[in-house]
């Protein structure tokens, strides 16, 4: 069953002490909806804001006032102004009140997408297998996610993308159902699964996938990490390549460097430059497909000499 992210109704107390919730894709015993509200209101007095300051623009201030003394349940959309203007995500309010364990997962996620942004899936497979009790307490939405990672590091690291697409396949049909609106993760389930399509060697289904997903992008624009995006672009620009659509690979190989660059997402951004060298090679432009050649040489030499030292600070 699907999840909604919150429910925008009114709770009194005595409705709320002793039930299961469904929030955010998470498990919530008993008093969930105090504890959120009790959160949003020690960080408005720990910042020094009144309630007028923290409703403008957002909502009225008996709003406020209601959500604070436990008889409002704040929209997703309220619950995500609100906790922007307190400083923090409304992920991450979601999770403090939820247990000490969301917060183990939380760490968790950030380390397997960092790996991700380094193209490094033995780690992330590491990572996840030497933490796999972790998994007990996750939601459902995180274990979906730490599911589709483990799936995507077996799949690459065995080299078998046949498993990989029926494993993968089974992942995607728990929650998805098809011709639907697809969630951030069900977007990255789908984008793997056009992955290893191509890898896979059926090019053209890969390519159908790919332009399929394109017209969700936006709505999963500051997905986790800003590496999903233009690792899109880069397999459609890939599968463009493989079927001579020489054309298409002009834009998408735009739209894609120059997110790299707004985002600061190098290690893509140099694998693009090597995509688009490889174009000019395909259309004969030799000195074009030179010059980007080199861009990508240099930027890869700046990469490797720095990357390890700043991972090691990150970690």
């Amino acid at each position: 069953m699907k999840v909604n992210v919150l429910i925008d109704t009114i709770i009194t107390k005595q409705s709320y002490y002793f039930k299961t919730h469904n929030v955010g894709g998470y498990i919530v015993e008993g008093n969930y909806y105090l504890k959120i509200c009790e959160r949003i209101k020690e960080l408005r007095l720990k910042r020094n804001m009144t309630k007028t300051q923290l409703a403008k623009g957002i909502c009225s201030i008996s709003y406020i006032t209601r959500i604070e003394n436990g008889e409002r349940c704040p929209t997703s959309v309220i619950l995500r102004q609100l906790a922007n203007k307190l400083g923090i995500s409304s992920d991450y309010l979601l999770r403090i009140v939820e247990s000490p364990t969301s917060l183990r997962v939380k760490k968790m996620l950030d380390l397997i997408f960092l790996y991700y942004e380094r193209h490094d899936p033995s780690s992330i497979y590491k990572l996840i297998t030497d933490n796999e009790e972790i998994m007990e307490q996750a939601s459902t939405y995180d274990k979906q996610i730490i599911k589709t990672f483990k799936c995507m590091c077996t799949t690459y690291l065995i080299d078998d993308y046949e498993q990989g697409l029926k494993e993968l396949k089974g992942i995607i049909d728990i929650t998805y159902t098809e011709g639907s609106i697809p969630n951030d993760i069900e977007f990255l389930q789908l984008f793997f699964y056009s992955i290893f399509l191509y890898h896979n060697n059926r090019i053209d289904e890969s390519y159908e996938s790919l332009i399929r997903l394109q017209k969700y992008i936006k709505r999963i624009e500051c997905f986790y990490c800003y590496a999903i995006i233009p690792d899109y672009y880069t397999t459609l620009v890939n599968a463009c390549l493989e079927l001579s659509k020489f054309d298409a690979c002009y834009g998408y190989l735009e739209i894609a460097i120059n997110y790299c660059k707004q985002h600061n997402v190098h290690a893509l951004l140099r694998q693009l430059y090597f995509l688009k060298s490889e174009l000019y090679v395909q259309l004969g432009r030799e000195d074009e497909a030179k010059q980007w050649l080199d861009n990508a040489t240099t930027l890869d030499r700046l990469i490797s000499t720095d990357s390890d030292c700043m991972f090691e600070d990150i970690k």
